[in-house]
């Protein structure tokens, strides 16, 4: 698991994200930014991002369920 924010990556204001489409785009531009970061996301992380893109989440949800991943991935390790 990565430790900093999911940053998503818009040289200007981001999209409205209200396709598939758009979602997993913006999904796979933050996977490649993070591994270009010399990590890999966790396979939660996945499932949580399917999720988004599917549209079952919001990206207010997404966050969350992430910070909450993130959270958890802290506790277990004593950090």
């Amino acid at each position: 698991m990565y430790l900093n924010q999911i940053p998503l990556h818009y040289p200007e204001a981001p999209p409205t994200l209200e396709s598939r489409s758009d979602r997993a785009h913006a999904i796979a531009l933050d996977v490649a930014s993070i591994r270009m970061q010399g990590a890999e996301p966790v396979p939660q992380f996945f499932r949580i991002a399917e999720r988004y893109v599917s549209g079952e989440l919001s990206m207010d949800q997404f966050t969350a369920a992430i910070d909450g991943l993130r959270s958890r991935q802290a506790a277990a390790a004593g950090t």
